[in-house]
């Protein structure tokens, strides 16, 4: 379900693919350093993305240093390093346990079953940590499975609750940004789930699995209707992101709000119409 809030890497300076890629490795970094390997293969773009917003918001000071890596053995590689690239990946975690726990509970897979039990450890410290944030988290996701059990179709009773999950992590702390950083993780949470189910649609007809949108497949509108409701969660994000003060990093921001998070739409609406 994740991988959706991405940059569109063709559209960045090199600059900013320069600093995207230092936030990306130092995401992969705090993983390591927090977690171990089993939390750094959970790394994904998303909470990358949350990372540059956080760190361009509060304007926090990044130590940044070129490192060699398991990755990139012989070339060293730029890596910064905040408090909130080490914030996103305990989120990161949280999810990933989640999200295993779910995909073992719904289709007993085995792998799902391993990573779970290899962050437990992690995600036992993470739950004394934040409380608070793990119990929403885990009440959201409980429902999301209980709407998909009874095979909810309505389609915004099942995303608002994806969408409250990355509401709970945006906001990170109880400010005057809470409200604007709930609203942009509340309606990115909203695409990514939405998203999911949009590339999913054949998958899950042929398995048989549950999707919001598998009778609406054969619609003749249907595309026309997918990208309308699309368009929509991400004009109710970027008009909450851009009420803050934001000045740097700005321009990666917006590449991945206004243009990136469209690639993977693109490539499977292609790709379904055998393009």
């Amino acid at each position: 379900m994740f991988g959706y809030i991405v940059a569109n890497k063709n559209e960045l300076k090199f600059k900013e693919f320069d600093e995207y890629r230092g936030f990306y490795c130092g995401l992969c970094r705090a993983l390591r350093k927090r977690h171990g390997l089993s939390g750094q293969i959970t790394l994904n773009y998303d909470l990358n993305f949350l990372a540059i917003l956080l760190t361009a918001l509060y304007e926090t000071e990044t130590f940044k240093e070129k490192r060699r890596c398991v990755m990139h053995p012989f070339v060293s590689q730029m890596q910064y390093e905040n408090p909130f690239l080490e914030y996103c990946a305990d989120m990161n975690v949280i999810l990933a346990y989640y999200k295993c726990q779910d995909d073992w509970m719904d289709e007993r897979k085995v792998l799902s079953y391993t990573e779970e039990m290899m962050l437990k450890k992690s995600m036992n410290q993470l739950a004394n940590q934040y409380p608070e944030k793990c119990e929403k988290i885990r009440h959201q996701l409980t429902s999301i499975n209980e709407y998909e059990k009874r095979n909810e179709m309505n389609v915004d009773l099942v995303a608002n609750a994806f969408g409250e999950v990355m509401g709970e992590i945006f906001a990170v702390r109880k400010d005057e940004w809470h409200d604007v950083l709930y609203d942009i993780g509340f309606y990115l949470g909203k695409f990514i789930y939405l998203m999911d189910a949009y590339e999913d649609i054949e998958k899950d007809i042929k398995s048989d699995n549950y999707n919001l949108f598998k009778d609406q497949l054969q619609d003749e509108k249907f595309e026309e209707k997918m990208q309308m409701i699309l368009e929509m969660m991400m004009a109710e994000c970027t008009e909450s992101f851009e009420k803050l003060p934001i000045f740097d990093y700005r321009d990666i921001l917006r590449n991945i709000l206004y243009s990136g998070v469209w690639t993977r739409y693109e490539m499977v609406k292609r790709k379904r119409r055998g393009e």
